[in-house]
């Protein structure tokens, strides 16, 4: 075996080797660390190399291996953690000069749990100035680069997971989404990304608009599969987590589509922009779903009303941090983001909850059409990786901060808690990657993972690596 082969190794591979002892977790986190100081320069991937904390724990499960002691099933896999996830005793900057010393006291719960499995952390990971923007960049961290065009940006929040993820650098990522943040930098980036149903991954934010999600950011789908399986269960600290049991994410991963009814919708009733390259990349993926046994029907589906919903949640989300929780630093912030923060000012706490009354009918109209339907598919985003260095493609009407209106099929689903996945739909003429979004309606999380896999098998994508 070589490092190459280590580089692209799926973690369920990894996991299975290190049990029947033919693979070492030093020599596979050993790979990654030298994968990382080989590509990182050029990428910005990680602001906080954990590589001391990687070896040390790599030894200690290597240890346990050859007493035939295991921790769990990621039992010497290493990964990457978002910098908004806690690691005890280790910086959590979210991107932000107002963090740039702000030490976690413990683990979120989803590293918690990716602790006690056995993975192996390799570092924090990049993200834009408090999460807040569908693209990775800072002032404290810098610029984070698209691997396929390093003009570009892998988007975000969850960038720098995104870009580990689909180098080789790690196997595993962790990535939160509260308006796409998972889904968006998956598609920029070619890899699978998960937002799972709101709650099926307890967090520990305040989250009272209740829009953010946590989620896997893999190469594979059983990779996607494994991290649930690890990852989802409720936890009393999050008021919003879900109590329902694992349906075997892992077990169920393989059954069949035949007989389900899935929808195609170019525009969700109301996206008026698309490139034309990324709508004819989806539609042709969503056709695949027929030589899977599915029918594939046009989305009579209009959620119109919905985005301009979540634009306003998404400003009060942000006028919250900055103005009441930050008032003191607008200096040190992302001047998009206080743009962003300032459009709420004029909002009434009145009117931020009668939003919430017309979300209503909308989401019943959506639940209305799953009854009929098993799944839906649209495009992830409708543009092509951004170029680094401006907010919206170049084709777009400048905004002081509108990064929603490329990312329009995105926060929708966050808004009415549905699981929604980005699987790698093909690459454009110019080589960037395009993704299709599967979203099940609430809590139908192994469905769109079933759905997912069923798709990576018609049309694998994990031949298709970014040039270095």
């Amino acid at each position: 075996m070589t490092t190459e082969d280590l580089h692209w190794m799926d973690a369920s591979e990894i996991a299975a080797r290190v049990r029947d002892k033919s693979l070492s977790p030093v020599e596979v986190t050993d790979a990654c660390i030298a994968r990382i100081e080989k590509l990182d320069g050029d990428l910005n991937a990680f602001c906080l190399p954990m590589f001391e904390i990687a070896r040390d724990k790599a030894r200690q499960a290597e240890a346990a291996q050859m007493r035939g002691e295991f921790w769990g099933p990621l039992h010497g896999v290493p990964y990457a953690i978002k910098d908004s996830d806690d690691y005890k005793g280790q910086l959590t900057t979210v991107g932000s000069l107002t963090n740039k010393h702000h030490v976690a006291t413990g683990f979120s719960p989803i590293i918690e749990r990716m602790e006690r499995a056995g993975a192996i952390p390799l570092g924090k990971t990049t993200t834009p100035d408090m999460a807040w923007i569908g693209l990775t960049y800072s002032e404290l961290h810098g610029m984070t680069h698209n691997p396929w065009d390093r003009t570009r940006n892998p988007g975000g929040s969850s960038g720098g997971s995104a870009v580990a993820v689909a180098t080789g650098m790690a196997p595993l990522a962790t990535g939160t989404d509260g308006a796409g943040s998972i889904r968006i930098p998956a598609s920029f980036c070619g890899i699978y990304g998960l937002k799972p149903s709101h709650g099926r991954i307890p967090l520990m934010l305040p989250n009272t608009n209740q829009h953010t999600h946590y989620g896997p950011m893999t190469r594979s789908v059983t990779d996607a599969a494994l991290m649930m399986e690890v990852c989802a269960g409720p936890d009393d600290r999050d008021l919003y987590s879900l109590e329902c049991p694992s349906p075997g994410y892992l077990d169920t991963l393989d059954k069949p589509l035949s007989g389900m009814r899935i929808g195609w919708s170019a525009d969700l009733g109301f996206v008026e922009r698309i490139d034309p390259e990324v709508l004819a990349l989806c539609e042709a993926a969503a056709e695949r779903f027929v030589e899977l046994g599915a029918e594939v029907v046009p989305a009579d589906l209009d959620l119109s009303g919905s985005m301009e919903i979540a634009k306003r949640n998404w400003q009060a989300i942000m006028s919250a941090i900055v103005f009441h929780r930050l008032g003191d630093h607008l200096d040190a912030l992302d001047p998009a983001l206080v743009a962003c923060a300032r459009g709420a000012l004029s909002q009434t706490s009145g009117e931020l909850l009668f939003d919430k009354v017309t979300a209503f009918p909308i989401y019943q109209r959506l639940v209305a059409w799953f009854e009929q339907h098993d799944l839906l598919l649209t495009p992830a985003v409708a543009c092509l990786p951004v170029t680094n260095g401006r907010l919206l493609p170049e084709d777009y009407p400048e905004h002081a901060w509108d990064w929603m209106e490329w990312a329009p099929f995105s926060s929708p689903f966050n808004l009415f808690h549905n699981p929604a996945a980005s699987v790698p739909a093909g690459l454009s003429s110019t080589g960037l990657p395009v993704g299709l979004q599967i979203v099940g309606p609430r809590h139908a999380d192994a469905r769109v993972l079933q759905a997912s896999r069923a798709f990576e098998r018609v049309a694998p994508w994990a031949h298709q690596r970014p040039p270095e």
